[in-house]
């Protein structure tokens, strides 16, 4: 759960940067995707699309908040996806209050838990 935890702050971090960036620089989320796709050698993790997703991460998920690392990477991806800042945080607690996995989480979003609730 370490490394996951470490996985997630730097994806945090990364999004944060990239919000602070995009003043200075044109095509930030593209720098910093050939950036630390040199820099790692994982050019899966660091796509332009993961870059967005890591922004999105940071502008609505506080790294204080205690159970950031209760759910996978993938998990937020899938939530970050989410349009309505309402529905994404229900489908969040959720997957924390059941403890499940991505496609757990996939399927709340699929049966529309939030709408029939």
């Amino acid at each position: 759960m370490e490394l996951l935890s470490n996985q997630l702050v730097l994806y945090w971090k990364i999004g944060k940067s990239v919000c602070e960036k995009k003043d200075f620089y044109e095509n930030v989320i593209q720098r910093y995707s050939d950036y630390y796709t040199y820099l790692f050698g994982n050019s899966f993790l660091f796509t332009r699309e993961n870059i967005h997703f890591m922004k999105k991460f940071y502008l609505n998920f506080p790294i204080f908040y205690s159970s950031l690392e209760k759910i996978t990477w993938e998990q937020y991806k899938l939530l970050l996806s989410i349009c309505d800042y309402n529905e994404m945080f229900f489908y969040f607690r959720l997957s924390l209050l059941f403890d499940s996995d991505y496609n757990e989480t996939f399927d709340f979003i699929k049966n529309q838990y939030y709408i029939r609730i």
